[in-house]
């Protein structure tokens, strides 16, 4: 269940495009999941998201999650676990991230925490890139674990596009050279590294620049 959800995550995190809309309604979020879930499950579920809720967290992917554990016809007891699980990512995102994150930024970085990402490659990026939007940074990140790259691998090319001064046009430019590279049989791994010389090669100076490697994770 935690494999699927990653990419979702990740596109519901590209896809807030408000406050508002990440925190989620109290009172439609209890009714969408009190139909959905059996009495008990839906009661401990709607105990971590008002938590979440009063701690400033987003609540919309708890809500996803759970929604989704529902249509896979998932024991409750394993939806309630990956509900925590993942209010807990949350919060580690935003202890890596700092807490003037974006909630989309928070989403995404919970995704990559849960998809295997070490929480203090997080608060690499961040130092890579203070004060700029990371959503981006991340959803490319999750995608690529999503799809095959290894964990390390994957970070390891993030980081250094965005040492390397990588914009997101860059970053979502180098996924879309990787989807192709692995759809034409290329491995994951070998698919993330030629999209990190790729763009590199597009950027004067960049290799010098870039402090990371593709290879590890710094």
């Amino acid at each position: 269940m935690r494999a699927l959800f990653v990419l979702a995550a990740c596109a519901l995190a590209a896809s807030l495009g408000s406050a508002s809309h990440a925190a989620g309604d109290a009172t439609a979020d209890a009714a969408r999941l009190k139909g959905r879930l059996e009495p008990d499950a839906a009661a401990h579920v709607l105990a971590i998201v008002d938590e979440a809720r009063s701690a400033g967290l987003p609540t919309a992917p708890l809500v996803a999650r759970a929604l989704e554990g529902a249509s896979q016809q998932a024991r409750s007891a394993v939806i309630v676990a990956e509900v925590r699980a993942l209010a807990a990512s949350l919060g580690g995102a935003r202890d890596a991230l700092g807490t003037g994150s974006r909630e989309t930024e928070l989403v995404a970085g919970a995704s990559a925490i849960q998809a295997g990402v070490p929480v203090d490659s997080l608060s690499r990026l961040r130092a890579s890139r203070p004060g700029e939007s990371l959503t981006i940074s991340l959803v490319v990140l999750c995608d690529l674990v999503a799809r095959g790259v290894p964990q390390g691998t994957a970070t390891g090319a993030i980081l250094s596009a965005v040492r390397a001064g990588g914009t997101d046009r860059d970053l979502l430019r180098m996924r879309e050279h990787v989807h192709a590279q692995i759809q034409h049989g290329q491995a994951p791994a070998g698919a993330a590294q030629k999209g990190l010389r790729e763009l590199l090669e597009r950027r004067p100076g960049a290799r010098e620049q870039a402090s990371g490697t593709a290879r590890r994770t710094p």
